[in-house]
Formats: structure tokens, sequence, C-alpha cells
């Protein structure tokens, strides 16, 4: 009974209903994908593309540069899913895919991403103090070492378990949580220090 409720994702030959698609499971839509679906790949991307483009975002600073690594990541996903056994979950997957892809992105940048950048929030009718704290998020990102700024962004943008991160970054329990407290107490400051200062 429990089996004629699931949705039918056998192969890319059958035609799916898009309701069926979105009531999926992500398990139900990586087995299709491997299967030859292009529409279950089509409904993850539509379902992740939001998370995986504000993470890349917060982590390359520049809304051009995330575009391109989201899809590039993307593009990954697609050229690997063939031999995703599914030891952790798609999204934990995914965003150490994206993860990646910013950090190599990074590495070529060989320079720290400065707040003439950054791309002004684009909503007019919001109240400048929320204006005003966005940059300075923005900026006091910016300003962190990129292994704690990922793990931070992974733990707050991604809402990723301490576990999930550790999986996701290939680290130890032990060194998620370090760097955490560190990447915690690190925003703290710069953004004390960037608020006496004025900027």
């Amino acid at each position: 009974m429990e089996e004629a409720l699931r949705p039918r994702l056998v192969s890319a030959e059958r035609p799916v209903d898009g309701q069926a698609l979105a009531a999926a499971s992500d398990v139900e839509l990586t087995a299709a994908c491997q299967n030859g679906s292009q529409a279950a790949f089509r409904e993850l991307l539509s379902r992740y593309r939001k998370p995986a483009l504000a993470l890349a975002y917060h982590m390359l600073g520049d809304a051009e540069d995330a575009e391109d690594a989201a899809q590039e990541a993307f593009v990954r996903v697609f050229q690997a899913i063939p031999r995703f056994r599914g030891q952790a979950a798609f999204s934990t997957w995914l965003y150490r895919i994206v993860t990646n892809t910013c950090l190599g992105r990074l590495r070529r940048r060989r320079e720290k991403i400065s707040l003439e950048r950054v791309s002004e929030p684009r909503s007019a009718d919001s109240p400048s103090h929320q204006v005003t704290n966005a940059l300075m998020t923005r900026q006091v990102l910016s300003m962190m070492p990129p292994k704690l700024r990922t793990v931070l962004l992974l733990r707050v943008e991604g809402r990723l378990s301490y576990r999930e991160i550790a999986d996701a970054l290939g680290l130890p329990m032990g060194t998620v949580r370090s760097r955490l407290s560190k990447a915690r107490t690190a925003f703290r400051k710069l953004w004390l220090d960037l608020s006496e200062s004025g900027d």
C-alpha cells in the first residue's frame, strides 16, 4: 500500500507528473536521476538553486561570481550523480560541491573581497538600519578567513547540523565545533570593531 502511494520516478522513458516530482523525496529524485530522468534533475535544481546561490554569494561576495559558481556546482552534480551513493543527504553533498567550487574560486582570486565589490541590497523599502546591517554583515564575512566563514555560513545560511557540516567539508566533528566557535568569536569581534569605528 505504501509503495502504491509513493511517486513513481523510475526512468527517463516514462513521463513524470509534475506533482509527483514535487512530492518526491530527495532520495527518490536522485534515484530517478541515476535512471536518466532529466525531469527529476530539474526538480532538484528548482529545489536547491536558491540555497546554493545564497551560499555561493555569501562565500564569494559577488552576485555574478556566485551565479557562475552555483551553475558550475550543478554541472558537477549532474556529472557526478550517477556515482552518488547516498552516504550523506543530497543537500549535504550539494553544499560540499558548492563550497569546494567557491573555495577553488577564492584560491584562484588570491585577493580579499572588498566592500566595493559587494552589491547593495535591492529592496527599496528596507529600513536603513536593515540595509546597514546587511552591508556590515557582508563586510564582516569578507574579512573572516575562508575556513571560518565557510563553517559559519553552512551553519547559519545552510542550516546544516554539525554532523552535516562535518560530512560536507570532510572534517572531524571536533574540528567543526572548534571552527564554529572561532568563527562566532571572530564575527562578534569584527562586528564590534566596525561598529565602534563608525564604518
